[in-house]
């Protein structure tokens, strides 16, 4: 088992480079949850970020076979993970990387002075920081998307966490509310006249 205490950062999975980036973990995570996709797609994406065709000398790279490739996919993304998985976890996903960049970057930013804008950062020491984040604006979102909603919880209570969880929402409702339309128009309108 890999160790943050005791060894480097891997840069190689198998003997075939990797690209070890947060940011390029980051891409990985939203082509495979890319429902404009295919499932192939997806994993062509995911590899094709995960693999370079290049070294860092600009000369052609050896990529892995198929199986060993998906086997690095995997590894890749959960390796950094070492508590035990809850046999019964919740397949919903709390994250997603668009919606939460500003809670993400302002978290790293006041809990642990990096700029992720400014950063290279392996994409494990990225996950294992982002995963033990105290009390902040980011891990706040995070629960109250987890939070189940209780059948004894008084009404004005599960309003307002049903309005929360609304907001926080990561599946975008398509449709806007007629006051919500309005006040998109009443914007375009007011950056098509310049601001």
């Amino acid at each position: 088992m890999w160790n943050v205490l005791l060894d480097k950062f891997p840069t190689e999975y198998e003997g075939f480079r990797i690209d070890e980036a947060f940011q390029t973990g980051i891409q990985i995570s939203q082509a495979l949850q890319d429902p404009d996709l295919s499932d192939d797609e997806r994993l062509a994406v995911a590899l094709g970020l995960l693999y370079p065709s290049e070294d860092g000398d600009g000369s052609p790279s050896s990529l892995p076979d198929l199986k060993t490739a998906v086997d690095g996919l995997r590894w890749f993304l959960s390796g950094w993970y070492t508590d035990n998985r809850p046999k019964d976890e919740d397949k919903v996903p709390v994250t997603d990387f668009d919606i939460d960049q500003w809670r993400i970057y302002s978290a790293f930013l006041e809990k642990y002075g990096i700029d992720l804008n400014r950063s290279d950062m392996h994409y494990w020491a990225f996950m294992g920081l982002l995963s033990t984040l105290g009390e902040c604006a980011y891990t706040n979102v995070i629960a109250i998307r987890q939070q189940k909603i209780d059948p004894k919880m008084d009404t004005r209570a599960k309003q307002a966490l049903m309005e929360q969880k609304r907001i926080f929402a990561i599946e975008r409702e398509e449709d806007l509310t007629e006051e919500e339309q309005e006040d998109v128009d009443a914007f375009m309108t007011w950056v098509k006249a310049g601001g």
